[in-house]
């Protein structure tokens, strides 16, 4: 019980941070868009692991559409 409450409280604050500092003058957050704000500026790796998975399982959908997806990557 206690570490879902921590979980779910810092996962509020994180959010809430997020939503503050990009804030247009709205009067309600969006927690939607607030919490996917804070995956991309946070998390960006798991966001393009994400959607890289994303394209592997649409491959055969993506060949079948006569189209061909090519990777490459730089270590930096």
């Amino acid at each position: 019980m206690y570490r879902w409450l921590i979980l779910s409280l810092t996962a509020y604050l994180i959010v809430h941070w997020t939503y503050l500092l990009n804030r247009i003058g709205r009067e309600a957050p969006d927690w939607g868009e607030a919490a996917q704000t804070a995956l991309e500026s946070i998390f960006p790796q798991l966001v393009m692991s994400l959607i890289l998975l994303a394209i592997q399982r649409l491959t055969p959908l993506i060949l079948g559409c006569g189209f061909d997806i090519q990777f490459s990557r730089c270590k930096m």
